[in-house]
């Protein structure tokens, strides 16, 4: 039985692996929407990724780094997704950067799932917020009843990550 697991483990684990590595090589090669993927070490769980701001968004003109980890039963559960670089948006915390995205919601998260995916969906987060999934409720008030201010702060992030 122990034998059993343990090549049971080592087959999942492998295939995982190479799921992810075809995933990195395919996004190196034709990156989506302008979005640079890298590794920061060995470590296939954690990647960086570096978001242009859509020319049709507040974020015109930024470069956003973001980290996303990718949990040990990836891709069956979703990545953990941050931005580095500090931004100014109703999904995300202004206090770590995770994003609140109803498609990164474990119970909503289908395992056949991609990073590019993700990305593709951050993209469009940039330009469109899901203002019923905010991660802050005072930048969604902001945005809702002072959209001056919130527009001002989002440009302000926008020339800061250059």
């Amino acid at each position: 039985m122990e034998k059993q697991f343990a090549s049971s483990f080592h087959y999942h684990f492998a295939t995982r692996t190479y799921r992810v590595q075809k995933e990195l090589a395919a996004l190196r090669k034709s990156p989506p929407l302008g979005i640079q993927v890298s590794l920061p070490s060995d470590d296939l769980h954690v990647w960086e990724a570096v978001i242009p701001g859509p020319d049709d968004s507040l974020y015109k003109g930024g470069k956003f780094k973001i980290q996303i980890l990718l949990p040990e039963n990836y891709p069956l559960a979703p990545p953990i997704v941050r931005f580095v670089t500090p931004i100014y948006h109703l999904n995300v915390s202004q206090s770590s950067g995770q994003v609140c995205l109803r498609f990164l919601a474990e119970d909503e998260w289908v395992a056949g799932g991609t990073i590019e995916q993700v990305l593709n969906a951050l993209f469009s987060l940039l330009i469109r917020p899901e203002e019923d999934n905010a991660f802050d409720h005072d930048v969604l008030n902001n945005y809702h009843h002072y959209r001056g201010q919130y527009d001002r702060k989002a440009r302000a992030c926008a020339a800061k990550a250059t």
